[in-house]
């Protein structure tokens, strides 16, 4: 992990989708003095499940799996947070203990602000306590769509619907792979083998070409359902 300068929260441009595209800049400018930047590598932990929250972790750039160990010792990703996204939130404000690992799955820039500072900020800005309702709100329907898409949608669609939020990410028509097999089964709710079958059969099908830790895209018909 390498410490860097801090971003300037006024110049970020992923605050304008973020809980905090609605401070004004004089309040923006008053966190700088409780924030440290980080560029974490891939596969570095930013933190562990059951750690003390002491701030905030907001993802400037690169992709963060978000993960929970089941009571058998198995790996479930609840989530891929992106730029932009706020982690720990829930813990921080429940004065409890995370109840998941985010991990950085590609090079990674993530701002810490630490909890004096946000504890200030927040009792003189209600803007950012209803941007952290709508976030609340908006995880809670993400879960349920993603209960429903478990019920409702086989593993094919499931599959090509995270292909686009990998594809939405780049413009190139080969892009990595940030996740195993196993990890891409354990994010979507299928088996590692399923998994591997319909890329198998999307490469006979002549939609992609399948590398170790990459795919080239050669016909993007199949991901529209």
């Amino acid at each position: 992990m390498e410490i860097k300068r801090s971003i300037d929260c006024n110049q970020c441009h992923p605050r304008q989708h973020s809980i905090f595209c609605q401070l004004s800049d004089d309040k923006l400018h008053y966190l700088k003095d409780f924030k440290i930047t980080k560029t974490y590598k891939k596969r570095e932990i930013v933190f562990h499940e059951g750690d003390k929250p002491h701030g905030l972790f907001c993802v400037f750039s690169g992709l963060v799996k978000i993960s929970k160990v089941s009571s058998d010792g198995k790996e479930q990703i609840v989530r891929l947070a992106q730029s932009g996204d706020v982690l720990g939130y829930r813990a921080f404000f429940s004065s409890e203990f995370y109840s998941a690992t985010a991990q950085a799955i590609t090079e990674s820039n993530i701002c810490f602000i630490e909890r004096e500072g946000m504890e200030k900020i927040i009792q003189h800005s209600p803007e950012l306590i209803y941007s952290f309702l709508r976030k609340v709100c908006f995880e809670l329907r993400q879960a349920e769509e993603k209960f429903q898409d478990l019920m409702e949608k086989s593993v094919e669609e499931r599959l090509a619907n995270f292909l686009k939020l990998l594809l939405g990410k780049t413009k190139t028509k080969t892009f990595d792979l940030p996740l195993s097999r196993e990890e891409i089964a354990s994010l979507i709710g299928a088996r590692q083998e399923t998994v591997i079958r319909v890329f198998s059969s999307w490469k006979d099908q002549g939609y992609l070409k399948v590398h170790a830790k990459s795919l080239t895209l050669l016909d993007s018909s199949f991901l529209v359902h």
